[in-house]
């Protein structure tokens, strides 16, 4: 299983911040992606309505040592656009598809 450090942000905020916040976000992880360890970023949007957790960050990196050095760079920390819940992960489990389940175990995939 691959060790990486994946950190998990749910995020709180009004419907007319939100842009605001996701250009300030979007400039904050440009800088993130060029600090070491950096692997990749994602934010989603709920589909439903009303949800308490409008956008979600998550984030990939190599370590955590990684992620805590970034933190010294990362202009998104004390923001106040919003309210972020975050906390840090480590993957314990992986299920993949079952094709793909079947070639990284050593076996042909089935045609």
């Amino acid at each position: 299983m691959e060790d990486r450090h994946v950190v998990i942000i749910p995020i709180e905020i009004d419907a007319e911040r939100e842009g605001s916040y996701l250009d300030a976000w979007q400039n904050a992880a440009e800088l993130m992606a060029a600090q070491p360890g950096f692997l990749r970023t994602y934010m989603f949007r709920t589909t439903v309505p009303r949800s308490r957790f409008p956008l979600v960050n998550v984030a990939e990196w190599e370590s955590a040592a990684h992620w805590e050095e970034a933190m010294n760079v990362c202009p998104m920390l004390g923001q106040g656009m919003a309210v972020t819940h975050a906390s840090n992960y480590r993957a314990i489990r992986t299920v993949l598809p079952a094709a793909r389940q079947q070639l990284n175990s050593g076996g042909t995939k089935a045609r």
